[in-house]
């Protein structure tokens, strides 16, 4: 057998070429660095996509609100001036403006209380009715119903309203006069009242304060023992307390009881309160404790009640309304002191008295008709005849 010719091909010798025995080499495996190793091994890969998706949401809401409010301006545009569509808006806006401001004009305002919320508010003026207040003519608003230039600019809603109840309220027609036992109390805004609180006098004091608060509740109210007006000595015991301390219990026990008068300063001061003993009066006691902006000074004698009249509790008031039986001793120069603090104060001083003691004719005319002030008289009391100086004037 020829070996060149009877060899199978499957005993072909293996080609020499070098390239086919060569198998191709597997790629490099790329190492990632440590920091993105640690962030996927904490599931970082999630929350970045989490925090995209939620920016993305945030974007589409703020274009989506930024767009809604994207809105043109509604302009109204009317006809140029000078043609008959341009005349004819022009009436149609005077009209809507017109009508605007007679709306508003009759729109019945409530009823309201004026208070103050000061517990030292010398008063609180009363109730009134909003018919008194004069409000303007709807035309004065407008120039006299013509919308033009000139007609707005002279006769509109700054003139007309600022001259009708702006100048209503300054002259004091917005509100109701304050009247005292039906007496007016003219040029009145606040009032105080001093009143003579001695034995024979207390009886009135629960009729006077309830006038007194149906007038102006709350206004400040001043107890004295006496009603004398006499140059007080160099030290005298004038300390003012409200009615709400405890000083006010002991000084209702001593001097609306049975309290000799006439003890000396130093014993005076040593007089305390005894809840064994029984109150005086004790329902008017219980009244005036609780009333609020209640004054009262310390006894120090009946002659000394300037005190009482020049107090600084009373010193806001416009009038003070002075209640007494002007029984006790009066002086011409010290009623002169008491005028001249009135004065300045620019207070006038009325009087009421219970009856005419001996002292009212001279408090009458040298200090109340020189304040400016006038008698409080009731229908059952005659007024006394004025001194001749007085009279002569």
């Amino acid at each position: 057998m020829d070996p060149t010719t009877d060899t199978p091909e499957s005993m072909e010798e293996p080609s020499s070429d070098p390239a086919a025995f060569d198998s191709p080499a597997p790629a490099p495996v790329r190492q990632s660095n440590g920091f993105v190793r640690r962030w996927r091994s904490i599931g970082g890969g999630s929350l970045t996509i989490s925090i995209l998706i939620h920016a993305g949401l945030l974007v589409l809401a703020g274009f989506i609100v930024f767009a809604s409010q994207m809105t043109d301006k509604q302009i109204d545009f009317l006809p140029g001036g000078g043609t008959q569509q341009g005349a004819q808006a022009s009436a149609d806006l005077a009209h809507k403006v017109q009508m605007k401001k007679q709306q508003k004009l009759q729109k019945t305002p409530p009823k309201q209380r004026l208070i103050s919320t000061s517990i030292n508010a010398a008063l609180t003026l009363p109730e009134a009715p909003p018919d008194v207040l004069e409000i303007p003519d709807i035309a004065s608003l407008t120039g006299g119903g013509k919308l033009g230039s000139g007609g707005f600019g002279t006769g509109g809603a700054g003139g007309g309203f600022g001259n009708g109840v702006g100048m209503g309220a300054m002259s004091g027609r917005a509100f109701k006069p304050l009247m005292m036992f039906g007496k007016e109390l003219k040029d009145t805004r606040k009032m105080a009242v001093v009143m003579d609180v001695s034995r024979s006098m207390t009886k009135f004091l629960p009729l006077v304060t309830k006038e007194l608060d149906k007038v102006a509740f709350g206004s400040p109210l001043v107890l004295y023992f006496g009603c004398g007006l006499m140059p007080p000595p160099p030290k005298i015991d004038a300390d003012i307390n409200p009615v709400t301390s405890d000083k006010f219990r002991a000084f209702w026990q001593a001097w609306e009881g049975k309290t000799s008068l006439k003890i000396p300063a130093a014993e005076r001061r040593n007089i305390t309160y005894d809840p064994a003993k029984p109150m005086p009066l004790e329902g008017i006691f219980d009244l005036m404790s609780q009333r609020r902006n209640t004054w009262f000074v310390e006894f120090n004698g009946i002659t000394f009640a300037s005190t009482a009249l020049m107090s600084k509790e009373v010193m806001e008031a416009d009038t003070i309304y002075w209640f007494a039986d002007f029984m006790d001793k009066v002086d011409s120069e010290q009623m002169a002191l008491v005028l001249k603090t009135l004065k300045k104060r620019k207070q006038k001083l009325y009087i009421h008295a219970s009856k005419e003691g001996r002292s009212f004719v001279q408090v009458r005319d040298e200090l109340v008709i020189p304040s400016g002030g006038e008698v409080i008289q009731t229908q059952s009391e005659e007024p006394a005849k004025p001194k001749d100086k007085v009279a002569a004037q």
